[in-house]
């Protein structure tokens, strides 16, 4: 539920005046410093059922799939947040106000942090994405000494550690109490980084299960392939397109539908037009939940130069569509080429291209991929990723 930041729970108020303390003259006076708040000893750390966690988030409608677990598992959730609409059961959000552009509300974001870790007490802060949030819990740290987590996505590891600026961000790696990842790709490579083996943590890519599975009825699909993502560089739409035009030239009957928007729309038009290959393309656009779009397709293709483990291709799998991968980030993980998908060898188009034809040529293979690819509706699930924030705020404590 949002409520104000002039707003926040009483008990949380309580909290923070249980630390004052009167002198021998009778003055009340609270931290002598930002710094001297008092930590609990080791042997009075909460438990993760106990602990108060303080979210810094610049997510929208992401919020509830990322927190909503540790919502169910930590004993208070608070997310200083960019969305006004944010509403998790079990957590309490303090929204930015709406106004003015996206980059004034993310500066705003860090004062109206700053100030809700100072007007209560939590045992750690949370942060998913290095720039900005993840930099503002780490002065939230040393500021209160909150334990901090920050959750890796793609770019921090892929982007911000490899620039001329590098040493930066992996020396903020090694700050964080926590630091949790999709899969071991990433482990190994923050390793790499210099930070701590016993300080990285794996938290599920967690996919509602309820909302994505296959179908209840047995229908011909519209589309023998689907692409969903941004149209962006790492996505690599374009490649997608010639992989189309490629398996186009083996004279086979198919369709293919693309489903995103983004920076590079007008690039994968014009290779639509130029390859001759609008006839077995739709350009869909972009949609809130492709779910339709998996339902409404024989099997899924993925296309980026750089990911960690898409969320899109878990959604696929579960909703039963035999995935089509290029083995980066930490997707071999989850595909087994020849068990629950095909993994290509390299993001050739033509090397796309054989994987699909072998799709379309072998109708019987294809459906048993499909078949095992729906077992990531256990592994992946919401309640996996509570159990998974459960063992990060384990790590916070130590």
């Amino acid at each position: 539920m949002s409520q104000p930041i002039t707003e926040q729970s009483a008990a949380h108020e309580s909290n923070r005046r249980d630390t004052t303390s009167a002198d021998s003259d009778g003055d009340t006076s609270t931290r002598a410093g930002i710094n001297d708040r008092q930590r609990p000893s080791p042997a009075s750390e909460p438990s993760a059922e106990e602990m108060r966690v303080l979210v810094i988030t610049g997510l929208a409608h992401k919020n509830e799939r990322h927190y909503g677990p540790l919502a169910d598992v930590a004993g208070e959730t608070t997310l200083v947040c960019l969305d006004p609409d944010t509403d998790i059961d079990g957590a309490t959000a303090v929204p930015v106000p709406d106004i003015g552009p996206r980059i004034v509300r993310v500066v705003l974001l860090f004062f109206f942090a700053l100030y809700e870790g100072y007007r209560n007490e939590y045992d750690a802060v949370a942060s998913i994405s290095l720039v900005p949030y993840g930099i503002y819990a780490l002065v939230l740290k040393a500021l209160y000494g909150y334990p901090a987590h920050l959750g890796i996505i793609g770019i921090d590891l892929d982007h911000h550690a490899r620039e001329w600026y590098g040493a930066g961000p992996r020396w903020a790696f090694r700050q964080f109490d926590a630091v949790s990842v999709p899969g071991t790709d990433h482990v190994e490579r923050l390793v790499g980084c210099g930070v701590a083996p016993d300080r990285v943590e794996i938290l599920t890519n967690a996919i509602d299960i309820e909302t994505y599975r296959p179908p209840d009825d047995d229908v011909d699909p519209d589309y023998e392939f689907v692409w969903v993502g941004r149209f962006s560089e790492e996505k690599d739409p374009v490649r997608f397109v010639r992989a189309v035009a490629e398996l186009d030239a083996t004279g086979r009957e198919f369709r293919a539908a693309m489903v995103g928007d983004g920076v590079l729309r007008d690039d994968v038009v014009a290779e639509i037009d130029r390859l001759g290959v609008d006839d077995r393309i739709d350009l869909v656009g972009w949609i809130d939940d492709p779910l339709s779009y998996y339902h409404r397709s024989a099997a899924f293709v993925l296309t980026s130069s750089r990911d960690a483990l898409p969320l899109v291709m878990l959604e696929a799998m579960a909703t039963g569509l035999a995935p089509v991968v290029p083995p980066v980030g930490s997707i071999p993980d989850v595909v087994v080429d020849g068990h629950n998908g095909l993994v290509v060898a390299d993001r050739e188009p033509a090397t796309f291209a054989a994987a699909m034809v072998r799709c379309l040529d072998e109708p019987d293979e294809r459906d048993a991929l499909a078949a095992n690819a729906t077992d990531v509706r256990s592994s992946f699930s919401l309640a996996q990723a509570g159990e998974d924030w459960r063992r990060i705020l384990t790590t916070l404590e130590a």
